[in-house]
């Protein structure tokens, strides 16, 4: 997990990507001043950065995120919950359990029901060859 603060907008991060590391979650912690972009064509592109990101991304905030804003991360999670937020879905996960997570929530920014179903029925039977020791009869 990756935490950003003190951003006036999020096409910052599309410019410093390899500053973020290799994150499975970047927390983006917002104000009432963080923009996704300047102009046009920088929320555009701040928007295409998060839309493709092999991590999940959240708007951290304590008061309220614009439509904007929250539309193109992942999820809006409140700064007071955001800690027992990825406790609850990283606790005590390998990084092969967090990759699997993280691929069913990135499949789900665009694509249908049915693929994202398919994707998290491979994860599920994967997992679960790892935990018994067999094949995952995908």
């Amino acid at each position: 997990m990756t935490k950003v603060c003190q951003l006036s907008s999020l096409y910052q991060l599309s410019q410093e990507r390899e500053q973020l590391g290799e994150p499975c979650l970047l927390l983006i912690y917002a104000d009432g001043n963080t923009a996704l972009g300047n102009d046009e064509s920088e929320k555009a592109e701040a928007a295409r950065f998060l839309r493709e990101a092999d991590f999940m991304s959240a708007v951290v905030s304590d008061g309220d995120i614009s439509d904007e804003l929250a539309s193109a991360a992942d999820m809006t999670v409140k700064a007071d919950e955001a800690d027992e937020y990825v406790a609850k879905l990283y606790k005590d996960k390998t990084k092969k359990q967090i990759r699997e997570i993280n691929a069913c929530f990135i499949k789900a920014r665009t694509a249908p029901a049915e693929e994202v179903l398919a994707t998290e029925s491979r994860a599920f039977y994967r997992l679960m060859a790892d935990k018994n020791g067999g094949n995952s009869n995908e």
